[in-house]
C-alpha cells in the first residue's frame, strides 16, 4: 500500500514539474506566427494578422479590417502605421497577453497532454480560456468564452524566431515617438474602474476609431469608441449608450447594464 501511495505520489510531482516546465518553455519562446482573430456573440468580427513575438516584447501588423501596427517594447507601447506612430497612453493587449496574465494570476485550472500537443485551461474572472500549444512551446489556438461571446485566435502558421525585436522594429519603422496619442482624459478615468481592456482600430463608415473593449469591476463589459467627428454606433438590444461631445472628439460609452452607466456618468459628473 506504502508503495502504490509513493509511486502515486511520484507520478504527481512529475507530472507537476513537467507541466511547469512546458509553461516555461512557452512563456519563454519567441515566434512569428500569422493568425486569425474571430469573435463570435450578437455580433461576429473577425481579424487578420502577422505577429511577432519575444519572451516581453511583441510586434503585431493587422492587415485586415484595417491597416495598423502595435508594438510593445520596455514597458512602452506604440501603435500606428507604418514610419508614423506614436506612442500609446494605454497598455495594449491581445487575447494571448490577457490568457498569459491570467495564467500567471490564476494558475492552471486544468492540463492534457494530446499527442504532440497539450491543452490548457485557466478559469478567471476574465473569462474561460482554453489554449493548445504544442510540445515545442509554440501557440496554436487560444480560445477564451466570456458574457456569452466566444473569441478564437487561430495560428495558421507558426514557427521559431530568430530575429530580434530591434531587427522586426526596423523593417516596419517603428520607433519610440516624440507624440503620444492624444486621448481623452474621460477613457483614462472610466477605465481606472476595470479589471482589464483590449485597445483597436476600426473602420465605422469611411471614418477609422479607436475602439476599447474592458471588462468592468462589476463584471459586465464596456465598449468606448473614440472618433473625431461625429458616427453612427450600433448598439445590441440589451446595451446602453452614452454619447459625450468634447473638443474635436466624440466618445461613445456602450454598457451592458444600465447600473454600470449611471455610475460611468456619475464618475464623469465628480471630475468636472
Amino acid at each position: 500500500m506504502k508503495r502504490t501511495l509513493f509511486s502515486i505520489f511520484v507520478v504527481v510531482v512529475v507530472s507537476f514539474a513537467l507541466a511547469q516546465s512546458f509553461i516555461e518553455l512557452y512563456l519563454n519562446s519567441s515566434y512569428f506566427g500569422r493568425r486569425i482573430v474571430v469573435e463570435k456573440g450578437p455580433t461576429n468580427k473577425n481579424r487578420i494578422e502577422m505577429v511577432y513575438r519575444w519572451p516581453n516584447d511583441k510586434i503585431v501588423h493587422v492587415l485586415d479590417p484595417v491597416f495598423l501596427v502595435w508594438a510593445k517594447h520596455s514597458e512602452l507601447f506604440i501603435m500606428g502605421q507604418l514610419n508614423n506612430y506614436r506612442n500609446s497612453p494605454l497598455e495594449i493587449l491581445d487575447l494571448e497577453d490577457l490568457f498569459i496574465k491570467q495564467l500567471k494570476e490564476r494558475g492552471i485550472t486544468k492540463l492534457e497532454k494530446l499527442g504532440n500537443r497539450y491543452k490548457v485551461t485557466v478559469e478567471s474572472p476574465s473569462g474561460l480560456f482554453t489554449a493548445f500549444i504544442s510540445e515545442t512551446g509554440l501557440p496554436e489556438k487560444i480560445i477564451r468564452v466570456f458574457n456569452n461571446v466566444t473569441t478564437e485566435l487561430t495560428y495558421e502558421h507558426v514557427e521559431p524566431l530568430k530575429e530580434t525585436f530591434e531587427q522586426v522594429a526596423q523593417r516596419y519603422g517603428i520607433k519610440s515617438a516624440e507624440q503620444t496619442v492624444n486621448l481623452p482624459s474621460e477613457i483614462k478615468l472610466i477605465l481606472s474602474n476595470v479589471n482589464w481592456y483590449t485597445v483597436s482600430r476600426l473602420n465605422v463608415g469611411e471614418e477609422q476609431v479607436l475602439m476599447i473593449i474592458a471588462n468592468h469591476k462589476s463584471g459586465s463589459v464596456i465598449k468606448l469608441v473614440c472618433s473625431s467627428r461625429e458616427v453612427i454606433v450600433n448598439t445590441e438590444q440589451n446595451e446602453q449608450l452614452l454619447r459625450i461631445r468634447g473638443e474635436n472628439y466624440y466618445l461613445y460609452v456602450i454598457a451592458q447594464n444600465q447600473a454600470v452607466l449611471e455610475q460611468v456618468k456619475e464618475l464623469l459628473t465628480k471630475e468636472r
